[in-house]
C-alpha cells in the first residue's frame, strides 16, 4: 500500500507569558510546579562547540515537575517531570518545549517518533515544510522516548538532572548535523529528517550542556534555579509537516 498524501501535525508553541521570580509556587490539579533556570551560554551565538566563553549570553527557561515542594529534597523521574523548556537564544538549536510523552496514560502528548517509525519503517525520510510562526516566537515541541533522572535539593541549591529523548529533526544532507526547524518553517523546501537524540544535563557546579547524537551544540555554566509563576496563558500555534515524501520512501524499500 501507498501513503500519498500524510500529515504529520507538530504543535510548536509561542510563549506570550512572562515570569515574576520569588518564591511563588504556581500549580494546577496534579500540583505541579515551574521550576525557573538561567544561565551563561559560551557557543550559543558564535562557534558552535567553543566553550571558552570569551563572548558568553544569558539563556533561560524552565521545568515543570509534578510533587515538588519548597525547602523538600526531590528526585527527577520519568513519572515527575511533566516538561523542559529551552528559551534560547541560539543559533544551533531551536527553542524548545520537551513534553514527558510518559508522564500519563491521560497525556496527550503522543511519542510521535515511535508512530512515525512504524509508519515509515525507516530513521529518515525527505518532506516539505510549511506553517507560520506566530509573533510571540517559535517553539519546538516534542513528547518522545524520554528518560529522566537527577535530584534538587529543598533550598534549590543542589541539583543534578538528565534529560534524554529522541525525535525526527531537519539534518544537513552532507553533514548530518542538525538543523534549527525555524529555519525551514514558512520556506516550503523540501529537507531531510533524521531520528536523532537529544541530551540536556544540568551538573551541581552549574555547568550545563545540549546535545544531539553525542555532539554538544550549546554549552554553559552559572545555571540557577529559582521558583517562578507564570502570570499569563501561552499562545499557541500549530504547524503542518506536509509528508510529501512517504510515499516515495514506501517506494524504495
Amino acid at each position: 500500500m501507498y501513503f500519498k498524501n500524510i500529515c504529520l501535525s507538530l504543535v510548536l508553541i509561542g510563549l506570550a507569558s512572562s515570569a515574576s521570580a520569588g518564591l511563588i509556587i504556581e500549580t494546577d490539579a496534579q500540583n505541579r510546579t515551574i521550576i525557573s533556570w538561567t544561565g551563561s551560554c559560551s557557543d550559543c551565538l558564535g562557534t558552535k562547540g567553543d566553550n571558552s566563553f570569551s563572548d558568553p549570553i544569558d539563556v533561560s527557561g524552565n521545568i515543570v515537575v509534578d510533587g515538588f515542594t519548597y525547602g523538600q529534597d526531590f528526585r527527577f523521574n520519568s513519572s515527575n517531570l511533566y516538561s523542559f523548556q529551552y528559551d534560547g537564544p541560539s543559533n544551533h538549536v531551536d527553542n524548545l518545549i520537551i513534553y514527558n510523552a510518559g508522564y500519563s496514560s491521560d497525556d496527550a502528548w503522543i511519542d510521535s517518533s515511535d508512530a512515525l517509525f512504524s509508519i515509515i519503517g525507516r530513521t529518515d525520510y525527505s518532506t516539505s515544510i510549511t506553517g507560520t510562526v506566530p509573533p510571540e516566537g517559535y517553539y519546538a515541541e516534542f513528547g518522545e522516548n524520554l528518560t529522566v533522572s537527577g535530584k534538587i535539593t529543598g533550598n534549590l541549591e543542589s541539583y543534578f538532572l538528565s534529560i534524554s529523548f529522541d525525535t525526527y529533526v531537519p539534518v544537513n544532507s552532507l553533514t548530518g548535523e542538525y538543523i534549527k526547524m525555524s529555519t525551514l518553517v514558512n520556506t516550503g523546501e523540501e529537507a531531510l529528517l533524521t531520528l536523532i537524540t537529544f541530551d540536556l544535563e544540568f551538573f551541581d557546579d552549574g555547568t550545563w550542556y545540549i546535545r544531539a547524537n553525542d555532539e554538544a551544540y550549546d554549552i554553559g555554566r552559572n545555571a540557577q534555579l529559582s521558583i517562578a509563576q507564570v502570570s499569563e496563558p501561552a499562545t499557541f500555534g500549530i504547524f503542518l509537516l506536509s509528508l510529501v515524501a512517504f510515499s516515495r520512501a514506501r517506494r524504495a524499500k
